[in-house]
């Protein structure tokens, strides 16, 4: 009985409770700005970063503090859009619909609840909200959840 009780706060402390409303919230904010932000940034277009191309000529680094800099904002840029990718890749076919549909193909939600057959309450409800909560436990390269008030990660 002691075990399930240290599992069970084990598992509390990997995985605190989450503000499912501002993690939503969070979630729309990044797609919605942030996400074509890094796309611009990364100087390609989604469709050029959906298929991972391997370069490995070496480059040579400049001594010019702005341009290395510039070139970092570019890397950085292109990890977030290609993670963006993977983590919408990574959620359930219905929420992989909903998402590419609205983030990568510039769907309006009407167009997208219409496209995928669900009536518009239900996609404003329960599926985008569904969705945008899957996006955040699969996007890895920054944490999008937002904790409950007097939660805190301890790891």
């Amino acid at each position: 009985m002691e075990n399930d009780d240290n599992r069970e706060m084990n598992m509390d402390s990997l995985f605190p409770a989450i503000d499912t409303d501002k993690t939503i919230k969070n979630c729309k904010h990044f797609l919605a700005v942030t996400f074509p932000a890094m796309v611009r940034t990364s100087g390609k277009s989604v469709s050029d970063l959906k298929s991972p191309t391997v370069d490995d000529m070496p480059r040579q680094t400049s001594s010019d503090n702005g341009i290395e800099r510039r070139i970092y904002q570019r890397i950085y840029a292109e990890q977030v859009v290609r993670r963006t990718i993977e983590a919408i890749s990574h959620c359930s076919e219905t929420s992989k619909q909903v998402l590419s549909y609205l983030y990568l193909d510039e769907y309006t939600d009407t167009m997208c609840y219409m496209s995928i057959g669900y009536s518009r309450s239900h996609y404003f409800d329960h599926v985008k909200p569904a969705a945008l909560l899957e996006f955040a436990d699969a996007y890895l390269l920054d944490d999008l959840h937002v904790l409950k008030e007097g939660e805190h990660n301890e790891i």
